[in-house]
């Protein structure tokens, strides 16, 4: 009796051992493919290494000398008493700006006097009138901040308590998205305008909020103090001392994003004073925010701030420190001394 193979025939027993080790074939396959998905993490780590160019990186923590941890500086208790004030301390009238025609789609028109006007526009002046308890139907209790910006014209904001602190701390005046409460920009401006500062970063905005390259711990006056945008309610302008006018959009004190806060934008105190041992050649560098070949690791810090990430590792026999910056932007140190920079255009 013979069985077919293809189109032809093979022998019954052939049949046998061929189902034997077609069973031990699969089972081998299923060994080695568990064993190579096993080894995958293995290989990521390992592979992973290459990208920075660096043989062994390895990520470590900045060290104490790279990311002291000292009490606030003098810069980020400066506006540290600019605060805002719960609507359970608002009194009828209270006004509020509105930063943005955007705050239309979170605080609700319920009367307008005008046709056409149902929207917010920049500029606007909201007065606060009451606040009130609804309940939703969720079975929730939200507070309703109800303004007025005129004669028969009525908006409400109905506050999401988790995120404003309503309920029993009220809301906070700056809680409220796309206003902004005069009083703190007052309180920042009061103690800002007239003062000489060194600004902390090179980008400037013009009067149109066009970004324009400034200077980094260049000495300005503060001219004037205004109300800012949506997102940072300040806007202090300035003039350096030889004429440039520049301004930063800010938050009230060291609150919101960190790299809009008073003390990341400026320095009571002339910075060039600290180190009188860095060149002016090298010190026009760190103004411009830019490195070069030689630099020693605080020169690079005061250039371009703390990296987001630090690798060690080794190219051949020498061992390398990398800064990583958010932008991608990468410094090879060696020797404490800058080698190479490596960019995200590269």
């Amino acid at each position: 009796m013979q069985c077919q193979r293809g189109s032809q025939y093979i022998p019954a027993a052939g049949n046998i051992w061929y189902n034997m080790l077609k069973h031990k074939y699969i089972k081998v396959k299923s060994r080695i493919s568990g064993l190579l998905w096993g080894a995958m993490p293995v290989l990521a780590i390992l592979l992973s290494s290459c990208f920075t160019g660096i043989e062994g990186t390895k990520k470590i923590t900045l060290s104490r000398q790279d990311r002291k941890q000292t009490a606030p500086t003098a810069e980020e208790l400066y506006l540290s008493d600019v605060a805002p004030s719960s609507s359970l301390e608002w009194e009828s009238g209270k006004a509020f700006f509105v930063a943005d025609s955007r705050a239309s789609v979170l605080i609700d028109a319920v009367e307008v006097a005008s046709p056409g006007r149902e929207g917010l526009e920049r500029g606007d002046i909201l007065r606060y009138v009451e606040s009130r308890e609804m309940r939703m139907p969720d079975g929730s209790t939200r507070t309703v901040i109800v303004f007025s910006r005129g004669a028969g014209e009525e908006f409400r904001y109905v506050a999401a308590d988790s995120a404003t602190g309503a309920g029993a701390e009220g809301v906070m005046s700056d809680a409220i998205p796309g206003l902004i409460d005069p009083v703190m920009v007052k309180a920042v401006g009061d103690r800002l305008r007239g003062t000489d500062l060194w600004t902390r970063s090179t980008l400037w905005l013009d009067d149109s909020d066009n970004r324009q390259s400034g200077l980094k711990y260049d000495r300005v006056r503060v001219t004037d103090v205004a109300p800012g945008s949506m997102v940072f309610p300040v806007r202090v302008t300035f003039e350096d001392y030889s004429g440039n006018r520049g301004s930063y959009l800010m938050n009230y004190g060291n609150t919101g994003i960190d790299s809009r806060g008073f003390s990341n934008l400026f320095s009571l105190t002339d910075p060039r004073a600290s180190y009188p041992g860095i060149s002016d050649e090298v010190w026009n560098l760190i103004c411009r925010e830019k490195v070069r070949a030689g630099m020693t690791k605080e020169e690079c810090r005061l250039a371009k701030g703390n990296p987001s990430d630090v690798h060690t590792g080794h190219d051949y026999s020498k061992s390398m420190l990398l800064w990583i910056y958010p932008d991608a932007t990468t410094l090879y140190f060696e020797d404490d001394l800058l080698v190479r920079v490596k960019s995200y255009a590269e």
